[in-house]
């Protein structure tokens, strides 16, 4: 991934914007498409199961209510393929 043009100057980057908040912002942007959400992990288990305990969920929210958009967009354009091709 670093052999990609400007993937290197990134990560040498300061960040952008102080992590203030307890979650951590993830922007996404491809084209016209821009995405912000934000991203939990859960982890499930005592420390006793070491089955349980590997596991984690990691689940993504929309930050704003045009992320918000963008992703109903797609989960009902998903949806009418699904019905059009059953």
């Amino acid at each position: 991934m670093l052999a990609y043009e400007g993937v290197q100057a990134a990560v040498n980057a300061p960040p952008a914007e102080l992590a203030i908040a307890p979650v951590l912002p993830m922007h996404f942007r491809k084209g016209q498409i821009e995405l912000k959400l934000f991203t939990t992990i859960a982890t499930l288990g005592i420390p006793q199961d070491i089955t349980l305990q590997e596991l984690r969920i990691e689940s993504f929210f929309p930050m704003d209510e045009t992320t918000a958009a963008v992703l109903r967009g797609w989960a009902e354009s998903a949806a009418s393929a699904r019905s059009a091709a059953g």
